[in-house]
């Protein structure tokens, strides 16, 4: 189901509330780490699956990448409630 596979793990969760607290801010993997309390690999590893899914954008800023919520995603908005009514 693609729900499981967007909600798999609490790493992804974690990634999904930290980016719908402020949406429309962007985060480096290492403030996502930070932030979420996961490795840098660990995040990494799960919001890769969240870009192929297209719910999450990315982009290179020098070296580094940078991560913001595609609000054009079907799920954008159902999750949005959800994150924000769990808040």
């Amino acid at each position: 189901m693609f729900l499981e596979e967007v909600l798999g793990s609490k790493t992804k969760v974690r990634i999904l509330y930290t980016l719908f607290k402020k949406e429309k801010d962007s985060y480096f993997e290492k403030e996502l780490a930070e932030m979420c309390g996961s490795s840098v690999s660990e995040v990494n590893r799960q919001i890769s699956s969240l870009v192929e899914f297209g719910l999450v954008h990315f982009y290179k800023e020098g070296r580094l990448k940078m991560y913001k919520l595609n609000p054009a995603h079907f799920l954008y908005k159902p999750l949005k409630e959800l994150f924000t009514a769990t808040g």
